[in-house]
C-alpha cells in the first residue's frame, strides 16, 4: 500500500508515540512549547552558555522548533552534533541524531531519516558502557529511536518491518511500566493489523490498547483504539459488539469534541451506521449523527470524510431519498488512482444506488471499480496469489459472475508480478556482479598503489634516517664548538628531518597497529588528544588509509585552523569504523576544500568511504571519515 493509503489516525498516533515514548525517569517536557526565544536571547548575550551548557541549550533548541521551523530545528541540530564530538555529550549526540531522521522523516526522505537513526542507535550502544548512563538513559533513547523507525516503515507501507520495531520497544516499555507507551504501540499495532485485513490479531491489539489505557488512567489512550473496534466489529456485521464499544467511544470524544475535532465526526459516522443496523434500528438518531458529522467535516475541510459522506449516504440510501444518497456516495470516494480498499464499500453502495435509478451502465462501472480495487487491495497485501484469490472469494461472494473475472485477473497478476520479479531479480544479480567486479578491480588498484607506496615510504624513510641523518649527526659534530644559533637550528632540522622520517611509515603502525599509531602521533602534536571507542579491528590496508587521512587532516588543522585544541577520535561499531578530527579553530570557509581533502577521498573511494564535514564560521570544524565493515 502506498504511504498515502495510510489513515490519518495512523499519522496522529505515529506523532503521539514520538512525543510519550521518551518516558523514562527524567521528566517528560513538552518542547513544542519550549522558550526559544529566552533561550536564542541567552546565546547572544554577553556571557553566553558555553560547553555542556551550550550543548544543552543547542538540543532545547532543536526540540523547540521541531514542530514549528524546520530549518532552525536543523541548524541546531546541526550545531548539537557537532559541538556533542568536542565535549563528549553522547546523550545529546544520539538526540540529535534522531532529530535529524525525524526532520528527514516529516519531509518523506525515508531512506536518509532510517540513516540517521541507525547512526544514533549505534551511539546509544556505546552508552552502555559509558558510566555517566544508567539503563533507563539507555532504555529511554532506544526506544525512542525504535519507535521512529518504525513510525518510518508505517508509512511507507511496510507493515510487517513497522510491527517488528514495535515489538522491539515493547518489552522496554513493559520493563519500565511506560503505560501510556505502550497503549500507543498496541494501538498503532491494532490499525496496522486492521489495513492488513488480520481481524484477529486487530481486535487482540485493541483490547490490550484498551487495558493499558485503562491502568494508566488515560481516557484518550482507551478512546483510540475503542474507535479502531467500531470499525472492525461493523466491518464484521458483530453490531452487538461494534455498539457496545460505540457508546463508551462516543461518550469521550462528545466530551472532548474540540480537542479530538478531526476524529469526532468520523465517530459521528460510525454512530450514524450503527442505528441503521439490525437490531440497532433507529432512523431519526441516525439523521442527527449524519447531519453533525457533514457539518463538522464541511466546516473544518477535513482531508479524510469518506467515512462520514458514506454514512450520509447509507442514510439517505434508507430513505429512499436516491439523487441525495448519489451526491454523498460520489463524495465519498476519492480519485481511481489513489483509491484503497476502502472505498470498495462506497463503490458497492454506488453500484445499488445506480441500479435503484435505473442506470445498469453506470452500476456495471462501478461493480467493475470495485473489483478493479479490491484486486489492487489483494495484490499489494498479501504474499502469494492463493492467499490474494482467497481473499478476494471473501469479498465477492455475492457476485459469481465477478468473482470468477476476479480470480483469472488474480491469477494474471500474480504471474506478472512473478515474471518481474524475477526478471527484476536477474537485472539486480547482474548489476550486482558487474559493480562486484569494477569495485573489486578498484580496491585491487588502489592495494598495489598503497603496496608500492608503503615501500617507497620505507625507503625514503631509511634513507632520510640512516643517510642524510648521519651526514647531520656529522656535520654537528665538526661543528661543535662554532656559533650556538648555528648548533640549535642544525638541531631542529635533524628532529624535523626524524619526524618527518617517523612518519612516512610509523614504525608503531606496523608493530601495534592503527590505534597505538594514532595514539602515538597525537602525543607528538601540541594540543592534540585521541581517543578509541568500540574494539578496534581492521585489515592493514584500512589501517594504513585512515593513518594517512589522520596525518593529512592534523596538519591541515595546524597549516591553516588556527586551533587551540585538536580531537582524534576512532569508533568501530559491527557495520562501520569512523574517524573523527575536531578543531576549534576559525572553520572553513563555504567549498573552501583543498587539495589535501580531494586526496582524503581519493584515498577512501576504493573502500566505500564516506567524507562529511560539519564546520560553522568562527565554531571550529568536525571532519568525519567513515568506511564500511565488510564480512
Amino acid at each position: 500500500m502506498s504511504i498515502f493509503a495510510v489513515s490519518m489516525t495512523i499519522r496522529r498516533l505515529i506523532f503521539a508515540l514520538f512525543l510519550v515514548v521518551s518516558l523514562s525517569a527524567m521528566a517528560y517536557d513538552d518542547y513544542r512549547n519550549a522558550h526559544v526565544d529566552s533561550l536564542e536571547a541567552a546565546l547572544k548575550s554577553a556571557n553566553p552558555p558555553k560547553g555542556e551548557e551550550l550543548l544543552k541549550a543547542y538540543d532545547e533548541l532543536m526540540r523547540g522548533y521541531l514542530s514549528i521551523d524546520d530549518r532552525k530545528a536543523e541548524d541546531y541540530a546541526q550545531k548539537a552534533l557537532a559541538l556533542s564530538y568536542k565535549v563528549n555529550g553522547v546523550w545529546r549526540r544520539q538526540n540529535a541524531l534522531r532529530h535529524l531522521g525525524l526532520l528527514r522523516y516529516g519531509k518523506e526522505d525515508f531512506d536518509e531519516a532510517l540513516r540517521y537513526f541507525q547512526q544514533a542507535l549505534a551511539v546509544v550502544d556505546t552508552m552502555e558502557h559509558d558510566n555517566r548512563y544508567n539503563e533507563g538513559h539507555v532504555d529511554d533513547a532506544r526506544s525512542a529511536i525504535y519507535g521512529s523507525i518504525a513510525n518510518v516503515y508505517n508509512l511507507q507501507g511496510k507493515a510487517h518491518l513497522a510491527i517488528n520495531y514495535y515489538q522491539k520497544a515493547l518489552p522496554i516499555f513493559e520493563k519500565h511500566h511506560w503505560l501510556q507507551s505502550q497503549a500507543i504501540l498496541y494501538n498503532n499495532i491494532g490499525e496496522l493489523y486492521l489495513i492488513m485485513g488480520n481481524s484477529q490479531e486487530a481486535e487482540r491489539n485493541y483490547l490490550l490498547a484498551i487495558q493499558k489505557g485503562e491502568e494508566s488512567k488515560d481516557s484518550l489512550m482507551m478512546a483510540l483504539p475503542q474507535k479502531g473496534l467500531v470499525k472492525l466489529y461493523i466491518g464484521q456485521n458483530d453490531y452487538e459488539k461494534a455498539s457496545q464499544m460505540a457508546e463508551q467511544c462516543y461518550a469521550y470524544y462528545s466530551a472532548h469534541r474540540d480537542e479530538e475535532a478531526e476524529d469526532y465526526p468520523v465517530v459521528l459516522s460510525y454512530m450514524a451506521r450503527l442505528n441503521l443496523t439490525e437490531g440497532h434500528r433507529d432512523l431519526a438518531a441516525a439523521k442527527v449523527y449524519a447531519r453533525e458529522a457533514v457539518s463538522l467535516a464541511d466546516s473544518m475541510r477535513l482531508e479524510e470524510q469518506r467515512d462520514v459522506y458514506a454514512a450520509c449516504c447509507e442514510v439517505a440510501m434508507t430513505e429512499g431519498r436516491w439523487k441525495e444518497a448519489l451526491n454523498y456516495g460520489l463524495r465519498s470516494v476519492r480519485p481511481d488512482s489513489l483509491a484503497t480498499d476502502a472505498d470498495a464499500n462506497s463503490y458497492r453502495l454506488l453500484a445499488e444506488i445506480y441500479t435503484e435509478l435505473g442506470q445498469k451502465e453506470k452500476a456495471r462501472e462501478y461493480i467493475q471499480k470495485m473489483h478493479d480495487v479490491m484486486t489492487r487491495y489483494a495484490t499489494d497485501h498479501y504474499q502469494s496469489g492463493l492467499s490474494q484469490m482467497e481473499v478476494l472469494y471473501e469479498t465477492r461472494q455475492k457476485e459469481e459472475r465477478i468473482a470468477t473475472l476476479d480470480k483469472e485477473r488474480g491469477l494474471y497478476l500474480w504471474l506478472l508480478a512473478a515474471a518481474i520479479g524475477l526478471i527484476a531479480l536477474l537485472a539486480v544479480l547482474f548489476v550486482y556482479r558487474h559493480l562486484a567486479h569494477r569495485r573489486q578491480k578498484a580496491l585491487l588498484a588502489a592495494k598495489v598503489a598503497l603496496e608500492t607506496e608503503t615501500k617507497e615510504r620505507r625507503i625514503l624513510a631509511r634513507d632520510l634516517h640512516d643517510g642524510l641523518g648521519g651526514m647531520l649527526s656529522l656535520l654537528r659534530m665538526k661543528l661543535e664548538g662554532g656559533s650556538h644559533d648555528s648548533l640549535t637550528l642544525l638541531d631542529s632540522i635533524h628532529t624535523e628531518l626524524r619526524r618527518t622520517a617517523h612518519h612516512l611509515m610509523p614504525e608503531e603502525l606496523l608493530k601495534n597497529g592503527l590505534v597505538s599509531a594514532l595514539r602515538d602521533f597525537a602525543v607528538s602534536v601540541p594540543n592534540a588528544k585521541f581517543q578509541a571507542i568500540g574494539d578496534i579491528c581492521l585489515d592493514k590496508d584500512k589501517e594504513l588509509v585512515l593513518y594517512r587521512c589522520a596525518y593529512e587532516l592534523v596538519n591541515n588543522t595546524l597549516k591553516h585552523a588556527n586551533a587551540s585544541k585538536i580531537d582524534i577520535q576512532l569508533m568501530q561499531d559491527s557495520k562501520e569504523v569512523t574517524l573523527t578530527v575536531s578543531d576549534d579553530g576559525k572553520g572553513m570557509a563555504d567549498g573552501a576544500e583543498g587539495m589535501g581533502l580531494q586526496n582524503i577521498r581519493e584515498r577512501i573511494e576504493p573502500y566505500n568511504g564516506r567524507l562529511d564535514i560539519v564546520s560553522a564560521d568562527g565554531q571550529g570544524t568536525d571532519i568525519n571519515i567513515t568506511l564500511k565493515i565488510e564480512h
